[in-house]
């Protein structure tokens, strides 16, 4: 039995799996395989047919993807993920958008990635999340060296202008993200963002601080992610 648990566990890890499942995905209204966020974000951008979104850590092109729903109404934007075979699936499924197989953070320099599965959303660059990951799959990650740039030189490079939804999802690194972006130039309409360290109240996070200090305000919980639209906005939705 265990034999065939772990053939079982090889072949839903394997490539061609996740081009099949890609290809044919399960008849859903929500993609996300967590706690259906990107409901919200559909809600949210329910009139506005064409948009642009960032996807920090988008891993797959569809199952589990808060941006997939979006990309089928028209929508393009730029997806980034440090697992390679991830973006070469994006390549195949979301050709409209510009995918990109690169960390982000402050600093531009080679780092380290800690790649426990190929399409593993646990995947990050970052090294105590990491040892986390390590005792919660009981598996050692495959460590390898990547490009590092700031959200800012990526947006600079594609002469992006303007940003409706940016999502960034990178395990325990969203600070280092943030700080390598200068979010008054852009001012996404709608911010998610794992949080990690849940302190309570939030008052006291400082992603949330951050968030505050430049003009947002929090209007949505679902599990790990945070929403954030710009103050003022009445689309809010608690689903703690």
């Amino acid at each position: 039995m265990n034999f065939l648990k772990k053939i079982r566990k090889s072949l839903k890890s394997s490539f061609p799996y996740e081009l099949l499942k890609n290809y044919f995905p399960k008849v859903n209204y929500s993609f996300s395989e967590t706690y259906g966020e990107d409901l919200f974000v559909n809600f949210f951008f329910k009139d506005l047919k064409k948009g642009f979104y960032v996807d920090i850590g988008c891993n797959l092109p569809k199952s589990g993807s808060l941006t997939y729903s979006l990309y089928k109404k028209g929508w393009n934007g730029i997806k980034v993920d440090i697992s390679k075979r991830s973006i070469e699936l994006n390549k195949i499924h979301r050709k409209r958008d510009i995918n990109l197989n690169v960390s982000v953070g402050k600093d531009e320099k080679e780092v380290d990635s800690f790649i426990f599965y190929d399409n593993c959303s646990m995947n990050t660059v970052n090294k105590k999340f990491s040892k986390y990951t390590e005792k919660s799959v009981n598996k050692k990650p495959e460590i390898n060296r990547i490009s590092q740039k700031k959200l800012d030189t990526i947006l600079k490079q594609n002469k992006i202008a303007k940003i409706n939804y940016l999502n960034i999802d990178v395990e325990g690194n969203e600070s280092e993200v943030l700080s390598g972006f200068k979010i008054s130039q852009f001012m996404p309409e709608l911010v998610s963002i794992e949080i990690h360290d849940k302190i309570c109240p939030p008052l006291e996070n400082k992603i949330y601080k951050y968030f505050i200090k430049h003009k947002y305000q929090l209007a949505s919980i679902y599990g790990w992610t945070y929403f954030f639209t710009l103050k003022g906005h009445n689309k809010t939705h608690f689903n703690i």
